[in-house]
């Protein structure tokens, strides 16, 4: 299946089939997302796969009560880093940083800025849970071109969420909580608009 075929197949399913996802799939479901481009590199989220039955009826509680939770097989909550890890001073940053090639003192002077930006902004938080977001597209992309369909979640209670995970809302914030499964409904017309209402060419 080439890529347009798996992002013109992908629908958000609610209703799953019972039939579990195969071990490999789900690996290369994950390689998807640890393979997302991330703002500095700083790859500032984790992947939890929640598939036991007793879990997956709390997160769907948490989710408030969307079906889609309960009905997939597994569902893979995508966290992010909260801003006191992101200072540019900070231990967390400066040993993502000191994995790259040249000096880590380079690296911190070039993402200061940008930090400093999205602080004076109001936009720290949100950059990093935003970032959760690259990595669940490509979580459900490639999942569809393997015949696995999803359905981003972003309705839920965090706290609940970081709760069932057992999780520090000191150490985690919640991006997305994404379904998997095969699907028990028919796919539903993909509606979008043109690409002549969406795009502007400036030449």
């Amino acid at each position: 299946m080439t890529f347009l075929e798996a992002m013109q197949g992908r629908f958000a399913c609610k209703l799953y089939s019972e039939q579990k996802i195969q071990e490999a799939d789900l690996l290369s479901i994950l390689e998807y997302g640890r393979l997302t481009p991330t703002s500095f590199g700083l790859e500032m989220w984790s992947f939890h796969v929640v598939e036991n039955q007793a879990m997956r009826k709390q997160l769907y509680h948490a989710c408030f009560d969307q079906t889609s939770v309960l009905s997939a097989p597994l569902s893979i909550v995508t966290l992010s880093r909260p801003a006191s890890f992101l200072h540019p001073d900070g231990k967390w940053v400066k040993g993502r940083g000191a994995r790259f090639p040249g000096s880590l003192s380079d690296f911190v002077e070039d993402y200061r800025p940008y930090y400093n930006f999205l602080v004076e902004e109001g936009r720290l938080e949100s950059w990093s849970r935003s970032q959760g977001y690259l990595a669940v597209a490509n979580m459900m992309t490639g999942a569809a071109a393997l015949g696995i369909q999803s359905c981003a979640i972003e309705g839920f209670d965090e706290d609940s969420v970081l709760s069932l995970l057992a999780l520090d809302r000191q150490e985690w914030i919640v991006s997305m909580v994404i379904p998997f499964g095969y699907p028990a409904e028919p796919a539903r017309p993909k509606i979008r608009a043109s690409i002549k209402e969406l795009v502007v060419r400036h030449r």
